[in-house]
C-alpha cells in the first residue's frame, strides 16, 4: 500500500458513518485498489459498469434481498467493498447493514452512480 492508500484508508476507517467521496472512489478504481462493488439496485436497473474494474469484481444484490444474499458471498479477499444505488440512500443503508453483519471495510460512494459519473 503506497502513502496515498494508507492516509485514506486511516480516514475511511476513522470515519463514523461508512461513506466514500466519488472522487475518492475514483482514485482508488484508477490506483487499481483490490475491491468488490456491490450493486444494490434492482436487477433491472443495474448494473454498475465501467471499464476500469473487471465485471467479476461487480455484484449486483437487490436492497431487499441484502441480508438473504450478501451471507452467501466470499468478499473475504477484498481490501474494500462498496455499496452503490443510483443517487447513494439505499447505498448508505446498505454499508451499514454489512457492517452490522461484521464486514467492516464496506463503505457506500456518497451520490451514487449519479455522482460518480460527475467525477469520473
Amino acid at each position: 500500500m503506497n502513502n496515498f492508500e494508507k492516509e485514506l484508508d486511516n480516514r475511511l476507517k476513522a470515519m463514523p458513518w461508512p461513506v466514500v467521496m466519488p472522487a475518492q472512489f475514483n482514485k482508488l478504481i484508477n490506483k487499481g485498489v483490490n475491491m468488490a462493488i456491490i450493486d444494490v439496485r434492482e436487477p433491472e436497473d443495474c448494473c454498475f459498469e465501467d471499464e476500469r474494474i473487471d465485471c467479476k469484481h461487480i455484484y449486483n444484490v437487490p436492497f431487499n434481498s441484502l441480508v438473504t444474499e450478501l451471507p452467501n458471498l466470499d468478499l473475504s479477499s477484498y481490501d474494500y467493498i462498496f455499496t452503490i444505488c443510483t443517487a447513494g440512500p439505499k447505498g448508505a443503508v446498505a454499508a451499514s447493514i454489512a457492517r452490522w453483519m461484521d464486514m467492516e471495510n464496506v463503505f457506500f460512494v456518497k451520490g451514487g452512480i449519479v455522482e460518480i459519473d460527475t467525477f469520473r
